[in-house]
């Protein structure tokens, strides 16, 4: 055997690893010798990482899916497609009809009807699509709250009707001017959809179970339980009827229009949603609670599983043996 010392004629011993050279025998740069990309490519990237681009391309997306179901479904598209090798055209434009007539009817009944007699007809879709967007956009206030602080609150459906439920079941009964009923009945229904909700929290808080689960659940319970309600003679069941049918709301409990009885579901309660958004956009982005929210949300991450004690104690042995000098033969 040698005597001369282990590493003695290694060539590359003290030279930093970022200045040796790789199998293809090239020396890696240094990172700080790499000039950053373009401005132009950097603001590119923060345009399509945003939130506008998103929702664009959500749409965009939504719009071709629906398309092509539309396409697949209608009538006269699959009897086209029967000779479709022979006359090819004839499919294109069958499948073309029926998508734009499809999106064509959705826009006139939804944004605006260009065959209205008047104005007032021709918007009158626009202003049933606020209208009937307000208690939605009320539902996902609560969802995207929930989100920022990581959880998942899939069960805005069932607090929503266990709302109404508790509304219906306590303030209707109530004979009250209409600048104290509508409060009370806000209150009433947004006590019962927290309740409803403070479920799933009390639940996963003691047990564990995830959110996801248990919201899904109790959506079929609201549901049912509604139903029960409707159907039970002196709770929300109509009088005078065996029907599941329930009472009309009082109207000293509903929101006065906004631009008139042309337009009954344009009311008071889109105003009241609008509010409510910029509260809890300011709640999240400007409020200390809401910093504590989102740093909340951000830091929930899987828990690391520790290693057992003959890993770590194997590891001890490798580190060990690793640090000891070799002695020479």
């Amino acid at each position: 055997m040698s005597g001369a010392t282990p590493g003695a004629g290694d060539a590359t011993k003290g030279i930093p690893p970022q200045e040796l050279a790789t199998s293809t025998g090239t020396v890696p740069r240094d990172p700080a010798d790499v000039p950053p990309p373009p401005r132009g490519n950097v603001i590119l990237k923060e345009i399509l990482r945003g939130n506008a681009v998103t929702t664009i391309l959500a749409i965009v997306l939504a719009l071709v899916v629906g398309g092509i179901l539309i396409a697949f479904t209608n009538e006269d598209v699959q009897a086209a497609s029967v000779y479709f090798f022979a006359q090819p055209g004839d499919t294109f434009v069958a499948a073309w009809n029926a998508v734009y007539n499809g999106y064509e009817a959705l826009f006139r009944g939804a944004i605006f009807n260009a065959r209205g007699a008047d104005f007032a007809a021709q918007i009158r879709p626009l202003t049933n699509t606020l209208g009937f967007a307000a208690p939605l956009i009320a539902a996902g206030l609560g969802v995207a709250l929930a989100f920022r602080v990581g959880l998942f609150n899939i069960g805005a459906r069932g607090q929503m009707l266990i709302g109404v439920a508790v509304a219906a079941l306590l303030t209707f009964s109530l004979d009250l001017p209409i600048w104290l009923h509508i409060p009370v009945t806000l209150i009433a229904g947004i006590a019962g959809g927290a309740l409803w909700g403070a479920i799933a929290g009390l639940i996963k808080a003691r047990t564990g179970a995830h959110e996801v689960i248990l919201t899904i659940m109790l959506n079929y319970i609201a549901y049912y339980l509604l139903l029960w309600m409707i159907r039970t003679p002196g709770l929300l069941q109509k009088p005078g009827t065996n029907q599941a049918l329930g009472s009309a709301t009082p109207e000293s409990a509903q929101f006065p229009t906004l631009l008139g009885p042309q337009f009954p579901l344009l009311d008071l309660g889109f105003v009241i949603v609008i509010v409510a958004t910029l509260f809890v956009w300011w709640l999240i982005e400007r409020s200390s609670l809401g910093m504590r929210m989102r740093a909340v949300g951000r830091t929930r991450t899987p828990p690391v599983p520790q290693a057992s004690a003959s890993s770590a104690s194997t590891c001890t042995r490798c580190s060990s043996r690793a640090a000891s000098p070799v002695s020479p033969a």
